[in-house]
């Protein structure tokens, strides 16, 4: 019997996509109510500092990316919510990898649901946020860790850090307790002492001009992660000829919170995925 969860008339949960040493690697498919046979998909990747979240979104209805999510299944889009290796068990490039075996295995398997395997848009939020910006930096080059994805046509980054590098860190010395534990954990050292590993894993420094249109949607009161990260990672892809919208929101902090200023962002988001996906 179907499912009804976040508008969605099916919802197939708990598909492992992965196996690794670590365990299964899962994610769940949200299927419009008009899913057709050639659906376009949204892939959600959770935040959590890389160590710790969960690809739910039945939690709390209410919050932005539920409502979000709701949105875009009433638009008609499939909607994915994937797992990946936090750091307690995998240093990166893991987590790339992981949402990029991802996305392939639900471009491999997109005729069992009538998905259509390119017209994909990657969205994520902080740590999330993080790692679709990388992938799709690096989408043009699958020599690189979860490079080369093909079909993917827009990325939308909540709030993601697009610079771990020991640059970054010394022009925010008060960020320092933060990169020490959550960069930290991701890279396995301090930026400053693995330079190249800090570079290879910042989005900003991995940009080719191959990418697909970027939405990237930040508060200006972010506790965590620089607003001046995200305004120049917008800028670089600019200066390389990508589509690249960047929305700051006047007195958020990071993960937006509930408010007036919810529906903007969420629709703002809508309305960028359905140009583009």
């Amino acid at each position: 019997m179907p499912v009804r969860d976040l508008g969605a008339h099916q919802v197939f949960r708990h598909q492992v996509y992965a196996q690794r040493d670590t365990g299964a690697l899962r994610l769940d498919l949200y299927l419009p109510p008009r899913a057709g046979v050639a659906t376009p998909l949204v892939v959600y990747v959770h935040g959590g500092g890389w160590d710790a979240g969960v690809r739910t979104l039945d939690a709390d209805p209410s919050a932005p990316e539920s409502l979000a999510a709701q949105r875009l299944l009433k638009r008609g889009y499939a909607v994915a919510t994937v797992d990946y290796r936090l750091t307690g068990v995998a240093r990166s490039p893991a987590q790339f990898v992981d949402v990029a075996d991802a996305v392939r295995w639900l471009q491999e398997n997109s005729s069992r649901w009538g998905i259509d395997r390119n017209r994909v848009g990657l969205w994520g939020a902080s740590a999330g946020g993080h790692l679709v910006a990388q992938l799709g930096a690096v989408a043009g080059d699958p020599a690189k860790p979860g490079g080369g994805l093909t079909g993917v046509r827009a990325v939308v980054d909540w709030f993601g850090p697009s610079d771990l590098s020991a640059e970054a860190q010394h022009e925010h010395p008060q960020l320092q307790d933060y990169a020490r534990r959550a960069i930290t954990g991701l890279l396995g050292c301090m930026p400053v002492d693995c330079p190249d590993v800090a570079d290879a894993a910042s989005p900003g420094r991995n940009i080719s001009g191959d990418e697909p249109p970027f939405l990237i949607q930040q508060g200006t009161a972010d506790s965590l992660v620089p607003l001046d990260q995200s305004l120049d990672f917008a800028a670089a892809l600019r200066s390389r000829g990508v589509t690249a919208e960047m929305h700051p929101y006047q007195g958020l902090d990071h993960g937006f919170g509930k408010g007036p200023q919810t529906a903007l962002i969420v629709d703002t988001l809508d309305a960028f995925v359905r140009t583009h996906v």
